[in-house]
């Protein structure tokens, strides 16, 4: 039998683990050495899982399997993010973490990535579970097309040793009390203390993602094959009061110049409940010994670090798109939000994956900032691609920036102008996790 161009999708099982990793390595084609099939589980759930199994058989060159390859695959997490919630609170709202998105390279336009992310978007939705969909787009152009909206920047900052960093007093005699204390990575303590700083953290950081609890012991996994002579990962851990408000994972890279150390401190999650934490986390990670500069991820262009040291020439500010919100159900998603002032406006949304999703919806918003979103046939005061409703969920990307240059239509004059107010934050939001 041949092969044809009409794979099977298929729900995945343990048994697939091989199949899984040898299109993983094909696709991404970053080998975790002494990483084998099984240690997957670590970091896969099945339950949202599926994949695109090839028909027909082997071709010229292939060993026989039992099974035939995979040549598409998605998976996802339970997360949840923090956004805007009614007047000045943040609010934490459930989303489906898309991740191990791939297609072989043999089947690329065929319109594979098509069925996976309609199915995604379509089980995301039977499931009810959340309303909101988030992912990391390894190349911006892709998910666009699929409603997605990027909501946030991952800014990173970089410090040299010793960077001189200037807080208000009261934040700095605070910072001054603030315990820390370093412990190595993955031990289960370690683990699960990382995560509920991890925790803490998030429920005040504008656009934090938090991990699953079911996965808070695994995530962390340490290869040492692939980490060679590399150091294991620490966490800095920082107490207020008795409790954990805050943390930083990192690794130091030993390295020499000239009988000179010049050694990096490489922060790859950086999060704390408040600004005295923060402020002293960051002291202690621009003091290490035989370093020479510290790069923090996942940041934002109103962190206080890049203030404290003196603006955005002083921390080599680079910015990255970050995290990618699309909405699965329209109305269920602008009603757990919360937003920063009244309004009335009906929205006709186009939706061509999710034809739920396209219609009119009439958005009300009272005075506390709580809002209702009910189907109408009113005539619609604005126009949007769901894509844009996505970008501006977080509180960052204002409706009103990006209505003239990405696309939508006013038909009441201000009605974008009242939208996007409402929904904007007071600052900007922090750049996810990487998921």
């Amino acid at each position: 039998m041949p092969v044809t161009d009409d794979p099977r999708l298929i729900d995945l099982t343990p048994e697939d683990y091989p199949r899984i990793k040898d299109l993983d390595d094909t696709v991404w084609f970053e080998v975790v050495p002494g990483q084998t099939p099984e240690d997957l589980r670590d970091h896969l759930d099945l339950r949202h899982a599926r994949a695109l199994e090839r028909t027909g058989e082997p071709l010229p060159g292939e060993a026989p399997t039992d099974r035939p390859p995979l040549v598409g695959i998605y998976s996802a997490y339970d997360m949840a993010v923090t956004v805007p919630g009614p007047r000045d609170t943040l609010t934490r709202v459930p989303i489906d973490g898309l991740t191990w998105v791939g297609i072989h390279p043999d089947h690329r336009r065929k319109g594979l990535l098509t069925r996976l992310m309609k199915d995604h978007l379509h089980r995301v939705h039977d499931r009810a579970e959340c309303a909101v969909a988030g992912l990391h787009a390894s190349e911006a152009a892709i998910y666009g097309r699929f409603g997605y909206g990027c909501s946030s920047l991952d800014v990173k900052l970089t410090l040299g040793r010793g960077a001189e960093l200037t807080a208000p007093p009261a934040v700095a005699e605070a910072a001054d009390g603030v315990q820390l204390h370093m412990v190595t990575l993955p031990t289960e303590q370690g683990m699960a203390a990382l995560h509920e700083a991890h925790l803490a953290s998030a429920a005040t950081t504008l656009g934090a993602v938090t991990r699953p609890d079911a996965m808070a012991l695994t995530w962390w996994r340490d290869y040492p094959k692939a980490r060679g002579e590399k150091e294991k990962r620490r966490l800095l851990l920082a107490r207020r009061d008795g409790r954990l408000t805050g943390y930083a994972a990192l690794r130091r890279e030993s390295k020499w110049d000239d009988a000179t150390p010049q050694g990096t401190v490489q922060v790859v999650e950086l999060a704390a409940a408040d600004d005295p934490t923060l402020l002293a986390l960051v002291r202690r990670l621009v003091s290490f010994d035989l370093t020479s500069k510290v790069t923090l991820w996942s940041r934002s262009v109103d962190d206080p670090v890049m203030w404290w040291a003196g603006g955005p020439r002083s921390v080599d500010l680079r910015a990255y798109d970050s995290l990618w919100l699309r909405l699965v159900d329209v109305p269920r998603a602008l009603t757990e939000r919360g937003y920063a002032a009244a309004c009335d406006v009906v929205l006709e949304v186009e939706d061509a994956l999710c034809p739920w999703n396209a219609g009119r919806w009439r958005l009300a918003v009272d005075t506390d900032g709580r809002a209702t979103c009910a189907s109408t046939d009113e005539v619609p005061d604005l126009t949007v691609p769901v894509a844009l409703l996505g970008a501006a969920y977080g509180g960052g990307r204002s409706l009103a920036s990006q209505v003239p240059t990405l696309g939508g239509t006013e038909h009441t004059p201000g009605a974008v102008r009242q939208l996007s107010r409402a929904m904007r934050a007071d600052t900007e939001p922090y750049g996810a996790i990487g998921f």
